[in-house]
């Protein structure tokens, strides 16, 4: 029996050295086996500096460890010590139980290319590992597994994506998580991350793997956006972004239905600024918080409480090339397109819910430059406040929007209206106290004249019902004044503005405008700055084409005053038409009115021939007196002179006799004809005295009679080649003139009645000049009324 004892022990003590020798042996050898063996476990080099293995405690820790990248000349994972406790005897009941895992000085070097990763490989490796085929294992008992306190500490992650020129780094990367389980428990998990460029995340991890239910704390604070340029370029030509951004958001849901995601918190971003690729300010915002009370994606319902927004700026630049807002979008790649999907195939969708109680924005700033044009238009808006209360694009809407305008003046819109139907909006702006001299660049482009003073109140509003614009604008400026037109300028409106301001300004110095604006959105030549601008271009030269009708609120009508070339006296309508344009002057002091009378010679001169024939016909009759005159006719004598028919053969002989002497031949002409051929330089010259006549009558008369003299009216003679080749109608045009700007009103190039002219009667024909008329025989003109 002794010597069966003295066996076992001798058999334990060799059982005990041969397991303290193992254990002994197995750090070492494990340590270099893993070493020799690395291109078969893993696929990459792997060194480490020492390992240790405690099958007794169950024990393990690595210090020094190094695995290298896919071409072995770069590091991909480095670890200061790991160290792992794992209890051996629940190993017996089918339980895995963990007591600690810490990961020290953890560095990893992560590189994308593409959609490839500096680590495809090492997934590769063990995907290939996995292709063989098993027979499935018989069931067994379950095992439960728990891993406690895993801790990581001061870790380091660094990635760059080749492509994009991008990196990011994570310094100082701490992660306590107490507890993972795989059997029943709650796994928790919180970890604390240190941005390279600034600004840390700190994450609360709750998961229930029986359930797959998932309570995520995200509390980021302060990234900086600077590093996330490149991933801004995907999408944005942009030159630099910049910014901090942070955020405390709850997240709840199921990993099995991670539409039916549930979230709450705030988030905020301080000194948010975007730049364009010439390294220009774009936009950019002090201040901007949201908080987010309700967020359900399987619903589709986001309630925010507020969102609000600080020391706004937008710089918007408009160039001949395009705008810099538009600059900054990369057009879209194009994609085949994909087929439509029926209601049947995707099921009944949810209609999204969005609703912000409270949305704010203060402080706002937008610069506004325009490069289109001769001269650059510079404009700044600031201090804009915005509105809304319990916003909801589902629902109408009211928003309010205040501003304070460039040097002076102010702006209010108004919007009601439901961003779910564009088709149906109110919006109402006003504009108040504006100086009118900022926007010369504009004025000189369109009208070619600056602006030299002048305010400005616009009042708009426009109703928008199935994408038909009707709206109303009040336009009323104050002492609106503009400079000289620059004759340099090829305006895209020829308006006289000067002169329409002018008659356009009452008594108190406004200028007041009504401009109705009308029409389909849809047109593609609908535009409407350039409807408001056409109207009050069609309301200025309606000003300047027929101003007294303007001023007499269309009652009275005067574009010209119609004439009768042998007239001697004015008509009480002619009279009228003059009292009608001294009542103008009396209105308008500023104003100067220059008439010009015109006589169509290739009518009047047929006419005024025949005239003097029949004078020089009658004188060939009366006896002359004692001094050898022929008495003057008297007005009843002259009448019944003007109806002596030419056509009688008396009066025929008589034309052909002065012919005949002459030397011309009466053969083929008519008596019209031989009237003229006679008597042209006569009735031309007779023509010329009556005109003469009538212009110093009217002169006058406005003289004596309303007291209007020149400069404010004066009558403007024609020249004898301007009065030659006139072929208009008969009458006196009417001129306005201001600061040397003139502009005749009415058309007097167009032949009234459009009768032609026969060749034969042209004013042209050269005739030796008659002696038988004696026109000082005519009665005299009426001097005045």
């Amino acid at each position: 029996m002794k010597k069966i004892y003295k066996i076992l022990l001798i058999s334990l003590a060799v059982l005990i050295v041969v397991v303290l020798g193992i254990a002994i042996a197995a750090s070492p050898v494990a340590k270099s086996y893993i070493e020799k063996h690395d291109r078969e476990l893993l696929g990459r080099s792997i060194r480490m500096e020492r390992l240790r293995v405690n099958i007794f405690t169950g024990r393990l820790r690595v210090e020094g460890l190094k695995i290298g990248g896919s071409d072995d000349s770069t590091t991909f994972f480095a670890l200061d010590s790991f160290d792992m406790r794992m209890r051996i005897l629940p190993l017996l009941s089918n339980r895995v139980t963990v007591k600690h895992i810490t990961l020290a000085g953890l560095d990893v070097k992560v590189y994308q290319r593409g959609n490839a990763f500096s680590f495809d490989d090492i997934i590769a490796h063990f995907a290939s590992d996995t292709t063989a085929v098993t027979e499935p294992a018989e069931p067994s008992e379950p095992w439960e597994i728990g891993i406690y306190n895993i801790a990581i500490r001061d870790g380091h992650l660094f990635y760059k994506d080749l492509e994009l020129n991008a990196v990011w780094g994570l310094n100082d990367i701490n992660l306590q998580i107490p507890g993972v389980y795989f059997g029943g428990e709650k796994t928790d998990v919180g970890a604390v991350l240190n941005f390279a460029e600034g600004g840390s995340l700190a994450t609360s991890v709750a998961y229930d793997i029986d359930t797959s239910e998932f309570d995520i704390g995200l509390k980021l604070d302060g990234l900086m956006l600077t590093s996330m340029l490149p991933y801004f370029r995907q999408w944005l030509d942009i030159g630099a972004v910049e910014g901090r951004l942070s955020a405390d958001v709850r997240l709840q849901g199921n990993t099995e239905h991670l539409l039916a995601l549930r979230t709450e918190g705030t988030a905020s971003l301080a000194q948010f600024a975007l730049k364009d690729m010439r390294q220009q300010p774009v936009a950019g915002v002090d201040t901007l918080g949201v908080k987010l009370a309700e967020g359900d994606l399987g619903r589709m319902r986001f309630r925010f409480e507020r969102f609000y927004v600080g020391g706004f700026t937008l710089n918007a630049e408009l160039t001949p090339e395009g705008d810099n807002i538009s600059a900054l979008m990369k057009p879209s790649p194009e994609s085949p397109e994909q087929p439509v999907e029926t209601a049947s195939e995707t099921g009944p969708g949810t209609a999204p819910v969005l609703q912000i109680a409270d949305l704010e924005i203060t402080g706002g700033k937008v610069s506004f430059r325009d490069l289109t044009m001769a001269k650059p238009f510079e404009y700044v808006v600031s201090d804009i406040r915005m509105r809304s209360r319990d916003f909801d694009p589902s629902k109408r809407n009211n928003l309010q929007v205040d501003a304070r305008m460039q040097r002076t003046g102010s702006a209010k819109l108004r919007w009601e209206g439901t961003l779910d139907d564009l088709n149906n909006q109110n919006i109402t702006l006003s504009l108040s106290n504006l100086s009118l001299k900022d926007f010369t660049p504009y004025c000189e482009h369109f009208t070619a004249y600056p602006i030299t003073g002048g305010n400005l109140t616009f009042r708009s509003q426009n109703v928008i019902r199935n994408r038909y614009l009707d709206g109303t604008n009040h336009l009323d400026a104050f002492e609106p004044k503009v400079d000289k037109k620059r004759k340099e300028l090829k305006p895209e409106m020829n308006i006289p503005l000067k002169l329409g301001l002018y008659v356009l300004r009452d008594k108190k110095g406004h200028v007041k405008m009504d401009l109705p604006v009308g029409g389909n959105l849809d047109s593609p030549e609908f535009s409407y700055r350039k409807i408001v601008l056409k109207a009050i271009g069609n309301v200025l030269l309606k000003v300047v084409t027929a101003p007294f009708s303007f001023l007499s609120g269309g009652n009275k009508d005067l574009e010209y005053i119609t004439l009768d070339p042998a007239q001697y006296a004015f008509t009480s309508e002619q009279y009228a038409s003059f009292d009608q344009i001294a009542q103008m002057l009396r209105d308008k002091p500023e104003i100067q009115i220059a008439l010009t009378q015109r006589i169509n010679l290739a009518r009047a001169l047929p006419a005024q021939s025949v005239n003097v024939l029949r004078l020089a016909y009658h004188n060939s009759l009366a006896a002359a007196d004692s001094t050898g005159q022929r008495p003057r006719l008297s007005m009843l004598e002259y009448e019944k002179l003007q109806q002596v028919d030419i056509r009688t053969p008396a009066v025929g002989a008589f034309a052909d006799s002065l012919l005949a002497l002459r030397g011309i031949s009466p053969l083929g002409m008519s008596p019209n004809a031989k009237a003229l051929a006679l008597y042209r330089d006569d009735a031309l010259s007779l023509l010329r005295r009556m005109m003469a006549s009538r212009d110093k009558a009217l002169g006058e008369y406005m003289l004596t009679t309303h007291g209007v003299q020149a400069p404010a009216f004066r009558l403007q003679p024609m020249d004898s080649v301007a009065l030659t080749s006139y072929a208009g109608r008969d009458r006196y045009t009417i001129a306005l003139g201001l600061d040397g700007e003139t502009i005749e009103i009415g058309d007097d190039t167009a032949d009234a009645d459009g009768t032609p002219v026969d060749s034969n009667d042209s004013v042209g024909v050269e005739v030796p000049a008659a002696t038988a008329a004696d026109s000082t025989a005519l009665p005299e003109p009426a001097q005045q009324k």
